[in-house]
Order: C-alpha cells, then structure tokens, then sequence
C-alpha cells in the first residue's frame, strides 16, 4: 500500500484520486447529493490532503485544513464502499497526524459525523458534546451566482455532526 500527501502541486493523478474516493464513500455510498458534498470547497490552492493506493487503486482519502493558529481539522475521512472496516481508516489518520505535528500543530478536531464517533474513539479522540460542530470550519459558502445550485428538498442524511478533538 502507497500513502500519498497531496497538494495542488501534486500530480493531477493524486488530486482525482482523492474525489474519487470521496464519491465513492459519501456521494455514491452514503447518499449525499455531490451539489452538497462540493458545495464550498473553494479553489483547491491550499489543498492538503493524503490517500492511500493499493494495487494502484485509491482506497482511501482524507483533507488537512488550519482553520486557526494552533488548530489542524482533518476532514472528509473516506474510504471506498468494499475496503470499508478493514483498517484503512486508521492508516490515513495516524498519517495525517504526523504530517500536522510535522507543521508544529499539536491540537486536531474533527467534524464527525455521530455515527462515526466510535472509530474516533478508538483512535484517541473525544467528543466535545458542548462544541458546535462548525466551530472550525474555514469552508465558506461561496457567492450564490457561484454555487452549485441543489434542486429539491434538503434530504435526511440520517446523521448530525459532533465535533472530536485530541492532542497530539
């Protein structure tokens, strides 16, 4: 297996790949309608993320972001639908950990979903059942003549998000 850190430097193969897996995981596999899935990503400029390739196919993605000074968020945790529950989750975890510390980054926090809290919890984060989910986020809708339009009623996703922190 190959690990990845991608950024918009990095080859286009390496950025595909990434929305690969996140299609596959969230769009395709958890039903989230792709307008709301993409809806403020924004330009790709400060894009840190890392994947895993096995067999040259890509299983498995996560983003890195900084929203404050001190603060790494690691975000849209994926793996495809038929490697699920196999440990790759925590592979790309303690990788992104280590790419954080590298930046001199102690504490990280992560909007999870409720029903993903468990593997968190497995892998040393805690829920702040206090914290707004959103405290961190740094995505920022974008302009409404800019922003994938998204027909028909919101859907239930069937989840909340709850808001996981550690420090490392």
């Amino acid at each position: 297996m190959d690990i990845y850190r991608v950024t918009a430097q990095s080859p286009a193969w390496q950025r595909i790949a990434y929305d690969y897996v996140r299609m596959d995981a969230f769009v395709v596999g958890q039903g989230i309608p792709v307008e709301m899935e993409y809806n403020g990503d924004g330009s790709g400029e400060d894009l840190n993320a890392v994947i895993l390739v096995d067999d040259h196919k890509p299983v498995a993605g996560l983003r890195i972001a900084y929203p404050e000074p001190g603060i790494g968020k690691i975000e849209r945790v994926c793996v495809v639908r038929e490697r699920q529950r196999g440990g790759l989750g925590h592979i790309i975890i303690e990788e992104a950990e280590k790419w954080i510390v590298e930046k001199g980054v102690h504490h990280v926090v992560i909007s999870a979903q409720d029903r993903a809290s468990g593997f968190y919890e497995r892998v040393g984060y805690v829920v702040n059942p206090d914290a707004d989910p959103n405290k961190y986020s740094h995505r920022r809708p974008r302009p409404k003549e800019e922003a994938p339009e998204f027909k028909g009623p919101r859907p239930n996703l069937g989840f909340k998000c709850v808001l996981m922190e550690k420090d490392l």
